[in-house]
């Protein structure tokens, strides 16, 4: 739909009103109608109208590049408008952990991308309160983190995962078919750093015991090699160590410790396009990702993805 703005300057382009009608889709009358209200606004007349076609009065020649500036910034804005809306060429921007990063994100990265390929993801690497932090200052579109933590973000539950215990192959409580939390204190523990905010130790303070931390590793792949290399024993959430089972036992634990882990974003409505149109295609395609989730919070509204305007 061609503004005023655009109708004028078209006008003046091609010499006539006839001319910017046949070239934009509308009446030759509605052309004039709208050169005319722009005319009233600016309270002067704009085009000299003649037999053979319309030119700029002084007036108009005065006024005419502020004009077309407005008619291209509205051209632009529009370009800006579909290319959003189909996806094109746009950064989503996600804080993330490594649980996330490695059973969740990946193929619904490929499947999204696949829909929309010039769609391109940053991911920054951190934790539940970090990942929070980068959201509330505007250096992510949307984070996963943990329930809970943030009252002030939006919250859509992605699934419940709990932690089981690692061993060394020759550990001697490898024999239990499950340990305790109290087991686990008796041992040389390799604690993973979760942040601010530890739920393994809520979960040991909450059994009345203390572990024996030897180390605090952020990454849990360096825990698992440690584990396995004996020099210690450690807990990490199940979906984390699955398939990884060279080097280590891996035994459920009795009143484990478990999050929920969640999507959370400042305002649906003011986030990206492209970030909310992924952040709705994760709702829509997690259970093929997740094993289902339990429990569910409200569905996150549905963006609108057109992806028959990509360039």
């Amino acid at each position: 739909m061609a503004s005023k703005y655009q109708l004028l300057c078209t006008a003046v382009h091609l010499g006539s009103f006839k001319a910017a009608a046949e070239a934009t889709g509308y009446t030759q009358s509605a052309v004039s109608q709208a050169i005319r209200a722009l005319e009233r606004e600016l309270e002067t007349t704009l085009l000299e109208r003649k037999r053979g076609g319309v030119t700029l009065t002084r007036d108009g020649t005065q006024y005419y590049p502020y004009l077309q500036a407005i008619a291209t910034a509205e051209s632009d804005l529009e370009d800006k408008h579909r290319e959003l809306m189909g996806l094109a060429s746009t950064d989503i921007r996600i804080a993330t952990f490594t649980n996330v990063s490695r059973t969740v994100l990946p193929p619904l990265i490929r499947s999204f991308g696949a829909e929309h390929p010039r769609v391109r993801f940053t991911l920054k690497q951190g934790d539940y309160t970090r990942n929070i932090q980068w959201v509330r200052d505007g250096s992510v579109d949307f984070c996963f983190t943990i329930a809970g933590l943030a009252d002030d973000l939006d919250a859509r539950l992605l699934y419940h995962d709990e932690m089981v215990a690692l061993l060394p192959r020759s550990h001697r409580l490898c024999r239990r078919a499950e340990l305790t939390l109290e087991d686990l204190a008796t041992e040389r523990f390799i604690m993973l750093d979760e942040g601010d905010r530890s739920l393994t130790l809520e979960a040991f303070e909450a059994a009345g015991v203390e572990p024996m931390v030897d180390s605090v590793v952020t990454d849990d792949y360096t825990i698992i090699a440690m584990v396995s290399e004996g020099l210690g024993v450690s807990a990490l959430y199940r979906r984390t160590v699955e398939g990884f089972d060279d080097g280590i036992v891996l035994k459920p634990i009795r009143d484990a410790p478990s999050r929920d882990v969640v999507m959370a974003w400042r305002n649906w409505d003011t986030m990206p396009v492209a970030a909310r149109g992924f952040a709705s295609w994760i709702e829509r395609h997690r259970s093929l990702h997740t094993g289902g989730v339990a429990a569910m919070l409200p569905e996150i509204p549905t963006a609108r993805v057109d992806s028959t305007q990509r360039r």
